[in-house]
C-alpha cells in the first residue's frame, strides 16, 4: 500500500453554487425585495441587507474553508470484483488559525464524473490531519480506472456547495469476485483431502479412519481406534507434499450464438478464483489451467496473485485456436484438479482425479 498526495498543479477544477435550500433562501429574499419595493417599508429594506449580506458571508466561508488542505489516499493492495474495498483517505489541515469543517471527499471514476465513494469528515483542526475510510465496488474485473478526488464543502449553513478537484489517475487490477462458500460439499473443494494426496498407514497428518479391508498390511491398523470402536480401521494420513490441485477453466467455446455463455462464463471465473483462493489459504498447492495458459502448483501469496491475475484479464474465446478439449469425466488416477466450465444453463464444476486435463484432439 502506499499513499498519494494530491497536487495543486493537477486540480480538475473547482466549482461553486447553490444547493437546493440556497435557492429556496435565494427565492425567499427576491420575494422580500419584491415586497419592500412594492410596500415602501424600511424595515423590509433593512431585512433583504442582512439576508443578503449573511447569503454572501455564507459563500466566502465556505471558500475559505478548503484552503490549506491536503488529501492524501492510500491505494488497496488487492481490490475484487462486486466487493466492497476499504480505501482510507487522510486530511490534513495546514492553517494555523481556523479549522475546517464539515468535509466530503468523493472518488470520481472517468466516466463524467460520477463518484465511486465518498468519506465525511466533520471537522478537521487547524495543523492536525484526520483519516476516514469508504468502500470502493469496482464493478467487474480487469482493470479500472479512477480519475482523482474531489473536496467537497457545504458550510455553514448549506446554502452553498463549493468543491474542488484535483486529478490522480491511477489504474487498478480487479481481480475476480470470490464467492463466500462453495456450493457443494467441503470435500468437493479438496480442503479436507478427499481428492488431494492421501495415503493409508503412517504420515504426517491424520485424515480420517476407514474399515479395514481384505489385503491391507496389519501394521495400517489403528489398534486404539479399533478398540473405540469394536471394528479392526485403518488409519488414513495427509502427506502435505501430495497435496496439490490444478484449477482448470475452459475459455474456448464454439457457439457465439448463445449470448447466456457470457454471463456463465464471468461467473465460471469467479468460482476458479474461489477454489484458488480457499484452497491455498487451507494450505494446498494450487496451480491452474487453461486452453492457452499452465501454471505449476504453489503456496503462498505469491502463486495466488499470480493465478488471480491471470483470471482477472482473462476473455472468453469464441474460436477454438488450439486442438485441446476441455475434459469431461474423471478417471481413477491423475492429476487432483477442479475442473469448470460454462454451460447455456449455468456453470459445470468436476471435482476429482483426471488423468489429462486437457487432451489433444483427433486431427481430420
Amino acid at each position: 500500500m502506499m499513499f498519494r498526495r494530491l497536487s495543486g498543479r493537477a486540480r480538475i477544477g473547482s466549482q461553486f453554487g447553490l444547493t437546493t435550500s440556497g435557492w429556496f433562501f435565494f427565492l425567499l429574499m427576491a420575494l422580500i425585495i419584491g415586497a419592500a419595493v412594492s410596500s415602501g417599508h424600511n424595515l423590509l429594506y433593512l431585512t433583504v441587507c442582512l439576508f443578503f449580506g449573511v447569503f454572501i458571508v455564507m459563500g466566502n466561508v465556505a471558500v475559505t474553508n478548503l484552503r490549506g488542505l491536503e488529501v492524501e489516499r492510500k491505494d488497496p493492495t488487492y481490490i475484487f470484483a462486486d466487493t466492497p474495498c476499504p480505501v482510507e483517505v487522510r486530511v490534513r489541515n495546514r492553517r494555523r488559525i481556523m479549522d475546517s469543517f464539515s468535509l466530503e471527499i468523493r472518488e470520481l471514476s472517468t466516466r463524467a464524473g460520477k463518484s465511486l465513494g465518498k468519506a465525511f469528515f466533520p471537522l478537521v483542526e487547524k495543523g492536525k490531519e484526520s483519516h476516514r475510510s469508504y468502500p470502493l465496488l469496482a464493478p467487474r474485473r480487469g482493470w479500472f480506472d479512477l480519475y482523482g478526488l474531489e473536496i467537497v464543502t457545504r458550510f455553514p449553513f448549506g446554502f452553498w456547495e463549493r468543491s474542488r478537484g484535483v486529478a490522480m489517475p491511477k489504474r487498478l487490477l480487479v481481480f475476480p469476485r470470490v464467492f463466500e462458500t462453495w456450493p457443494e460439499e467441503p470435500a468437493n473443494l479438496a480442503v479436507d483431502g478427499e481428492y488431494i494426496g492421501k495415503r493409508l498407514g503412517t504420515g504426517d497428518d491424520l485424515l480420517n479412519f476407514r474399515n479395514f479391508q481384505p489385503g491391507d498390511p496389519v501394521r495400517w491398523i489403528h489398534w486404539k481406534n479399533s478398540a473405540k470402536t469394536d471394528k479392526l480401521t485403518v488409519a488414513v494420513f495427509h502427506h502435505p507434499e501430495n497435496r496439490q490441485v490444478t484449477v482448470c477453466l475452459r475459455t474456448f467455446y464454439p457457439d457465439k450464438r448463445n449470448k447466456t455463455l457470457g454471463d456463465h462464463f464471468e461467473e465460471a471465473v469467479s468460482w476458479a478464483a474461489t477454489a484458488v483462493c480457499k484452497l491455498i489459504q487451507a494450505g494446498v498447492a494450487v496451480g491452474y489451467m487453461d486452453e492457452a495458459a499452465r501454471i505449476p502448483p504453489g503456496l503462498g501469496e505469491g502463486q495466488q496473485v499470480q493465478i488471480l491475475t491471470r483470471l482477472a484479464l482473462l476473455e472468453i474465446a469464441w474460436e477454438r485456436k488450439s486442438g485441446l478439449v476441455f475434459p469431461t469425466e474423471p478417471t481413477a488416477s491423475g492429476n487432483d484438479s477442479i475442473s469448470i466450465e460454462a454451460t447455456s444453463t449455468g456453470v459445470r464444476m468436476l471435482t476429482g482425479a483426471h488423468k489429462h486435463l486437457f487432451e489433444e484432439a483427433a486431427h481430420g
